[in-house]
Order: C-alpha cells, then structure tokens, then sequence
C-alpha cells in the first residue's frame, strides 16, 4: 500500500500538478504510477503543459516523498486516494476534489448523509447554543457533522457531535500532525474514535491563513448542506457558504439579534440561504425521507446503574449532590456513570454541576440557560 502511496504524494509535490491537472491526468492515464511511466509526448496529448510535463519527468523529490511516509507510520495515518473505493462520495462530485487525503480515524457510508456546521470563532453563547442543538438535533437523525476544529462554533460542533454519540469529521487546514489550535489535543483524538479528522495537506504544513479556503471548498464538499451560525460579513464562514452555493449544495443560516455577529448570516438569508433555527430545518431539504424516523435512545440502551441515574433526574435539572443521594450510589459510581453518560449524549451537564437528561427516547428535558 506505501508503495502506491508514494507515487500518489510524489504527483502532488509536481510543480502545477493541482487538484484539477490531478484529475485530468488521473483520467488519461488510471494511476499516478502510470503517470510517472508516461512519455513527455504522451502527456503533453493529454493536455498537460510542455513545462509541467518536463517537471513529471524530471521529478527528483523522493527524499521529500520518503519523510512524508515516515511521518505518516509514525503518527498512524493514512492517505485515502482517488482510486480507494471509500473516497468521500459527497467529495468526489465537486470541481476540484483533492486527489487524497490524510485521515486518522474511519470515513465509511454512513457518511454520505453529512452536513457541514461552521460559524464564528468568536461566538456568543447564544450561537454556542444553536450549534449544540442543531447538532444534537441532526446526530439523532444519523447525519454525521462536518466542520473544522476551529475555536468556537466549530469546537462546539464537534463536541457535540460526539457527546451525542454521532459521527463527525473535522477538516483541517494544517497537515494531520499539526493540532491547530493546540488547546484541541483531546477534541482531536475524541474526533478519532467517532469519525475522522482529515487534511489535504502535508505533514508538518503549518496553519496559514492562505490554506483555510482551499481547506473550506472541503468542508462544504463532504456535506449535503452547509449550516452558518453567526457570521460577521468579512467572515471566513461566508467562504464556505460560497463555495456550498458553488457546488450545488443547499446554504442554510440561522438567524440572530440584529448586530455585527449577525449581519454575514442575515445577508445570507437575504441571498436565499434557508433561514434555520432547528435540525428538521435542515432535514427536510436533504433528506426529507427521514422527518418521520429520527434516531432514538431507548433506556433499554442504558446499563443498570446508568439508568437509575437518569431515572434520579425525572426530567428536571438535578445538582450532583442530590443524583447522588437519590440514586443510593456511591459518589464515584455516580461520576464515572454520569462522564460516560455526558460523552453519548444522554444527559448534559450544565453551570454549576447541574444536569439533565438530555435526550432519551427522542425527548428533550428542560434546560437552563
């Protein structure tokens, strides 16, 4: 498998070798390996400029191809190529898909069905709100939740996403070895476990600002939809709703308080973005099939102990203290079943070591803001 790898990384580090020119000569000639075989004629006939040619030929970057696969071994990855079967099915239909990626983790099937959740690093708490609800809201209708492990709506996104016991994928503007922005160590790795971080780029690229389009045509390209939760009008989520547009795929924007934070999801609304404040607005534009069959958490789902404390909350906001004394349970059963209990979703913790049951059997308790 290193082996077809390395002719893979070799085509990308070709001067004017782009995603385009990528798929150009992917189609003439089946492999990159090929590619390489190919005479300087036969290139330039299937379209590729004399001096790009010159470069496929004269190509002398193996030092570079050999340190990227051992940086790959070393951290454990993998590259997913055009030619694997399992390449992104959503991606694969856009103008300018990446040749490969680098992925840790798993992308399977089930990811078709995905929608992209991106928004403003600076976020209000009402906007960290509306992008854990609509998560939580899409995660209990099987979409896997696409967005990039920005600070702010991004990381919100994705913890949702896995709290909640649903798939997502975070896209980076960085090689896979870079964790950008550090703080994210372990929403990284908890990514991992439930889907799959993913970057065209390099190992050891660093985040410059100049990689986050080119990292957001991928983000809108893996989804079905792109969801913009607050948005300034210079913001860079506005990019990734333009080149969902771009794509084909449906914009979606929820609304807010008239203000700064606001204005790039208002115009939006005004361009034609579906205005959207829950996940069956989303659903019904993509997969309308799915309104009527939303996954669901049945308490048979929840081991023993587990179910007697969701049972101690009884649908209301319950203190720690008083879980534990109304469950009978010693303190530390009750933390390690409440932390196993938060990470799938089933119940939320809230200020001030306040929780509640979050969802269970597709109903939603009280919560506090």
């Amino acid at each position: 498998m290193q082996d077809d790898w390395r002719w893979w990384l070799a085509l990308r580090l070709v001067r004017g070798v782009g995603p385009v020119a990528c798929q150009g000569l992917l189609r003439a000639f089946g492999t990159p390996a090929a590619i390489f075989a190919a005479g300087r004629s036969a290139l330039e006939c299937a379209g590729v400029r004399p001096d790009v040619a010159h470069a496929i030929r004269e190509f002398d970057q193996w030092s570079v191809v050999e340190e990227q696969l051992e940086r790959l071994r070393r951290h454990a990855a993998r590259l997913l190529t055009w030619n694997d079967p399992t390449y992104p099915v959503n991606l694969r239909q856009i103008h300018d898909p990446p040749p490969y990626l680098f992925v840790q983790g798993t992308l399977d099937a089930r990811d078709a069905l995905a929608v992209a959740l991106v928004g403003s690093r600076q976020v209000s708490a009402y906007g960290l709100r509306l992008a854990r609800e609509l998560t939580e809201g899409l995660v209990r209708y099987g979409v896997t939740v696409v967005s990039g492990l920005a600070r702010g709506t991004d990381a919100q996104a994705h913890w949702s996403a896995v709290r909640a016991g649903g798939r997502t994928i975070a896209v980076l503007g960085c090689g896979i070895d870079v964790i950008y922005p550090s703080e994210h160590h372990a929403l990284f790795h908890a990514i991992t476990r439930q889907g799959a971080v993913v970057t065209e780029f390099m190992m050891g690229t660093q985040p410059d600002a100049e990689n986050f389009p080119s990292r957001n045509r991928i983000i809108s390209g893996m989804a079905l939809g792109t969801v913009i939760v607050e948005a300034t009008e210079k913001s860079g989520s506005l990019i990734t709703a333009t080149l969902a547009a771009e794509q084909g795929r449906e914009v979606f924007a929820v609304p807010g308080a008239i203000g700064d934070r606001t204005r790039g999801t208002h115009r939006l609304i005004r361009d034609g973005a579906k205005l959207t404040e829950r996940a069956e607005d989303v659903i019904e534009e993509i997969a309308p099939h799915l309104r009527q069959h939303p996954m669901r958490r049945s308490a048979e789902d929840l081991a023993p102990i587990e179910a007697a404390i969701v049972e101690s909350l009884r649908h209301e906001t319950v203190h720690v203290d008083d879980i534990i004394a109304r469950s009978g349970l010693t303190p530390a059963a009750v933390l390690q079943a409440l932390l196993s209990l938060e990470l799938r979703g089933v119940v939320q913790q809230l200020p001030g070591k306040h929780f509640v049951a979050a969802l269970l059997d597709g109903r939603r308790a009280p919560t506090q803001e």
